[in-house]
This record gives structure tokens, sequence and C-alpha cells, in this order.
């Protein structure tokens, strides 16, 4: 049994994909976004019964390039694994070490701001050793979907604390650096960034939990800027062969952490003019953009 829920969070909204689960939200909080979704889905057991269970933005189709119909076969096709995701930035493995490598730029900040979270809650994880993350543990949008296994030990054991947290201690500061606004299309505060890329840190530091991954072939497609699609191409060659050995090089390393800087800068810049695929609007100046 597979159940993906679509999140209903305007009065007027329409349920975009037939094949998901309505989910009407009584009050969207916006600041937490999918965070708020997922911790009230865990604390109602919505995430109970047989089978995987998820929640998916209405953008799924948009981010995926691929149908929904797909993504449910290839679900049941691996229905014996604890969670099967879709990663919608495939390309971002060749311009960045790991999630956080790929934040920071986009984010300035993020990664203390996540660490001090991370303590405050009680969770032992280090940031700043998370390993190399490739296909197989990449993702990003919170497309994915579990058994009941994995809703307990993400959900209620990483998810869970960290919303007690910012519930029951607002004014700890933690709690309140992660709700400073940061750069993005939409006003948006670091906490939903921060969420998105626990997902992936999990799969790393908990292999314990099997996973598969939706497999993409041709990343190319799925850059969202000429100037990644340049630099991917670039970087594909070394990444690829670091990827299927194993080792990375502390040159491979900086070139990622080179590359990640670089790919934000000019998407920054790209931005301020041509629309973003995902959202269709531009980006405002980042006011820590360095010109």
């Amino acid at each position: 049994m597979l159940r993906i829920y679509e999140p209903l969070y305007r009065q007027d909204q329409q349920q975009q994909e037939p094949l998901f689960l309505p989910l009407p939200l009584r009050q969207n909080d916006f600041a937490w976004r999918e965070f708020r979704i997922y911790v009230d889905m865990y604390r109602q057991n919505l995430h109970r019964g047989a089978g995987h269970c998820g929640v998916f933005s209405p953008k799924f189709p948009l981010k995926s390039r691929i149908s929904t119909q797909e993504f449910l076969d290839f679900c049941g096709s691996n229905a014996d694994v604890d969670v099967c995701f879709f990663n919608p930035f495939p390309q971002v493995r060749y311009v960045a070490y790991n999630v956080w490598n790929q934040g920071e730029p986009w984010h300035p900040g993020l990664g203390a701001a996540a660490q001090s979270l991370l303590d405050a809650a009680g969770i032992g994880w280090k940031i700043d050793q998370v390993p190399r993350q490739g296909a197989a543990h990449l993702s990003y949008s919170n497309f994915w979907v579990a058994n009941e296994q994995f809703w307990d030990a993400y959900v209620g054991g990483i998810l869970l604390p960290i919303a007690d947290l910012l519930e029951h201690e607002p004014e700890h500061p933690a709690a309140r650096a992660v709700m400073v606004p940061t750069y993005h299309t939409d006003t948006a505060t670091y906490l939903p960034f921060i969420i998105e890329r626990l997902f992936s840190t999990f799969l790393s530091l908990h292999s314990e939990f099997s996973s598969k991954a939706f497999p993409i072939e041709n990343v190319l497609p799925y850059c969202i800027c000429p100037s990644e699609q340049s630099l991917v191409l670039q970087m594909k060659p070394a990444v690829d062969a670091a990827d299927r050995s194993g080792v990375y090089t502390e040159q491979l390393i900086e070139s990622l952490r080179h590359a990640a800087w670089s790919n934000t800068q000019q998407a920054k810049l790209y931005f301020q003019k041509y629309p973003h695929p995902h959202s269709g609007k531009t980006i405002p100046v980042d006011p820590n953009q360095v010109s």
C-alpha cells in the first residue's frame, strides 16, 4: 500500500494530482512549510498502516519532469526498501560535495544555524562531518515515501525534537537564528532549507535503513540556468570517476567547494533577470552577494 498526500493549504485550492490523497490543512504555517506538515502528520499517526507514506507538493510533476504514475510504479517495484525518493536536482552532485556544501553559498550561515539547532534539540550530528553525497543519498524538495520504521526514526527521532524546541522555546538563540529571512524567490527563513537537507543527512548517517533513488540518467535538463549546465559538463568526468572509486582527493573536494560558490553566484545574477523555472519569478538582489 502506498499513500502520498497532497497538501491543500489555501481555501480555494484545487487538488492537482488525482493519484494523491487530499490533505486539507486547517492552518498553513508558511514559515515552517513542509516541516509543519510532517510533524502534524506524525503526531496524528497518519503515517501508520501498511506500506509507505509521503506528502508531496503539487509542484512534483514540474520539478521532477516525470509523471506521478512513473514514480508510483518505481515505488511499487521497490516495495521492500524502507524509503524511495526522487531528487529534482540531480545535477547538484556535480557542483557540490554534499547538501551543506551546496546550501551555504545560497544561504550564508546555513551550516552554523543548522548545527546550533541540532545541538539545542539534542541531535548529535556534526554538519562538518557529513560525508560525500552522490545520487544514492541526495534529495531536495522532500519527495520521499517511507514505511513506519523510517518515519519513526527520521520524523519522530529528528524532526519532532526540533519542532518541540521551536514550539516550547521560541526565544532560544538557536530557534531565533533559523527564523531569520534568507535569499529566495518568496519570503523564506533558514528553517525550510535546513529541514530539506536533513533527509539526505539522515540517509548518509543511518545506513541501517535501505533506500532507493529514482534513477536519472541525463541530469542536464534539470540544470536551472545555462552556467550551471556548463559547470556540470566540466565537473562530471572527475566526479563520476570519484563516485565510482569512492576516493575523493582534497583537490577534488576543494574544486567542488569552489564550484558550489561559483554556481550560486552565477545563478543569483541570472535569476535577477530571468524567472526561476520552478516558481516563474525573478529573485531580488541578494544583499550578501559579492559582485
